[in-house]
């Protein structure tokens, strides 16, 4: 999907702060260097979709609802940056 520019420097922008925050958090950097010591390596994607967007096969009639499932593993992420899961 192509973003308008201004969204996707909006995007790219959030993208930098979260990397800067992320870098600047000592247990998170710790977490990064333990990983990429077991030999794997770290990417940050940010997707930006429409909200309320149909998923195939809905009906025109119903409300669309935004798909969020997350692990409790991404629970206990976003606690620890001080995000709220509503």
């Amino acid at each position: 999907m192509d973003l308008p520019e201004q969204l996707h420097n909006l995007v790219s922008e959030l993208g930098d702060s979260l990397v800067k925050a992320l870098s600047e958090d000592d247990h998170c950097r710790d977490l990064a260097f333990q990983i990429q010591a077991k030999g794997y390596g770290l990417m940050l994607i940010l997707e930006a979709s429409p909200l309320g967007q149909r998923t195939p096969g809905s009906e025109d009639t119903e409300e669309a609802e935004p798909s969020q499932s997350f692990s409790e593993d991404d629970r206990r992420l976003m606690h620890s940056f001080k995000i709220k899961m509503d």
